[in-house]
């Protein structure tokens, strides 16, 4: 009787324990919701039921996630002030003007010729709608509707603690705060910063929005060494790392992975060298120029070479050059060389524009190959095709929005999916 007594005392203690643990990392989540839920509110993007409820804990409907779409495109008043139709029996009297702008500017349609639709709206029609809000087109082959978890990964708007499978209000809050931080399609201008010039809201309440929310970036470990690398990739506390080897690059010659959460800089002037094998599942950056002199441009470099293997299952961010001055130095944004190498890409790759074309992200297959299997934006300034293969398979998809060169001894196979863009062969 003692040891059943002893058990049930046991089972009570560790069930109590294990709520104990697991509240904090659920207050965590839903407090940055709320957190962001009333930034966006400050900027008259987010409501809810009153001034302090945003009804967090449901699921938005479509009716809400199209206002929500209407308004990241700055086009509320519009909406409002204007006279719209719709053919649909089902909208309530409040929501007419939103549901006719967005039915008669081809934003949304129903779920027949005559109902809008009662029901919630799922994250693949809310990550589509921010999609859209960031210029980006399904209907040019960017996504498919029905599947944006990946492209919305890439451009930044899909956070790790978004549940695509449970969609709340919640998430929508923070999917919205992500979109608003991020790039426009082909450009090098935020969402928030077109919103902000057309009057949608103004710089002070950016401001206090910014603050409000306050986001903090990891502190980075600094390394110079690939002994030092991998260290700081064995401890869990880490989770951002700084390459830093003006002069004498950081050469990976062994086996590592990079894991998820984890974020590495190939700072300005430095070079990483890939020549064993190298598994991303966290991000790289490799950073553009941010000063230039006669002696010495310092870009950074990360190159996959001697036959080396890169596979990437997260993010390589190739990152605009951040001067000020706008003369054509020739390719000054962060670089991604493959020399001998090979790179697989089964999550995303992002080649940021720059205010000159050439001080965006560059890649430059010199003799290797490059396979994609994900997605590969092309913002920056080129993708260069010397003597090595670019390979896009079928399900992959590359949205150029610069250039792609091929040189005669170049290959470019594409079996997936090609969007936009200059595509120029050297024969």
């Amino acid at each position: 009787m003692k040891k059943v007594v002893k058990c049930i005392i046991y089972l009570i203690i560790m069930l109590v324990l294990s709520f104990t643990t697991l509240m904090p990392v659920f207050a965590a989540d839903y407090n940055e919701a709320e957190i962001k839920a009333t930034a966006l509110k400050q900027l008259g993007l987010f409501k809810g039921v009153s001034e302090t409820n945003f009804d967090l804990d449901r699921a938005p409907t479509r009716t809400e996630a199209l206002i929500m779409l209407i308004r990241v495109l700055g086009k509320e008043s519009e909406a409002l002030n204007g006279n719209w139709s719709h053919p649909f029996t089902d909208v309530d009297s409040w929501a007419d003007k939103y549901i006719g702008y967005g039915y008669e500017k081809g934003l949304t349609k129903g779920v027949s010729t005559t109902e809008f639709g009662k029901g919630n709206a799922d994250s693949d029609m809310y990550l589509t709608f921010m999609l859209r809000a960031l210029n980006y087109s399904d209907t040019d082959g960017d996504f498919t509707w029905n599947t944006p978890d990946t492209l919305a990964k890439a451009v930044g708007i899909l956070p790790d603690g978004v549940d695509t499978e449970k969609f709340m209000r919640s998430d929508v809050a923070l999917v919205s705060w992500a979109a608003l931080e991020s790039d426009l399609k082909s450009g090098v201008q935020r969402l928030a910063k077109k919103l902000l010039l057309e009057g949608v809201f103004t710089e002070d309440d950016y401001v206090l929005a910014i603050n409000l929310v306050n986001e903090q970036n990891p502190e980075p470990i600094s390394v110079s060494s690939e002994e030092a690398l991998k260290k700081a990739l064995a401890e869990e506390t880490v989770k951002a790392i700084s390459i830093d080897s003006i002069g004498k690059p950081v050469v990976v010659t062994g086996e590592l992975t990079i894991p998820a959460g984890v974020i590495i800089t190939v700072n300005c002037g430095s070079d990483f060298h890939i020549e064993g094998t190298v598994i991303n599942n966290g991000r790289i950056n490799v950073m553009g120029a941010d000063s230039i002199s006669a002696e010495f441009i310092n870009y950074s470099v990360m190159s996959v070479q001697n036959g080396g293997k890169l596979i990437n299952n997260g993010m390589v961010d190739l990152r605009a050059a951040v001067v000020k001055d706008l003369g054509d130095y020739g390719p000054i944004g962060g670089q991604f060389r493959i020399n001998g190498g090979t790179f697989t890409n089964k999550g995303s790759v992002l080649f940021r524009a720059g205010l000159v074309n050439t001080h965006g992200g560059v890649a430059i297959i010199i003799d290797g190959t490059f396979t994609n299997d994900a997605i590969v934006i092309i913002d920056g300034f080129f993708l260069h095709i010397e003597k090595g293969s670019f390979i896009n398979n079928m399900g992959g998809v590359v949205i150029n929005n610069s250039h792609i060169f091929k040189e005669a001894n170049g290959i470019f196979t594409n079996n997936g999916t090609l969007s936009g863009g200059d595509f120029e062969i050297n024969n």
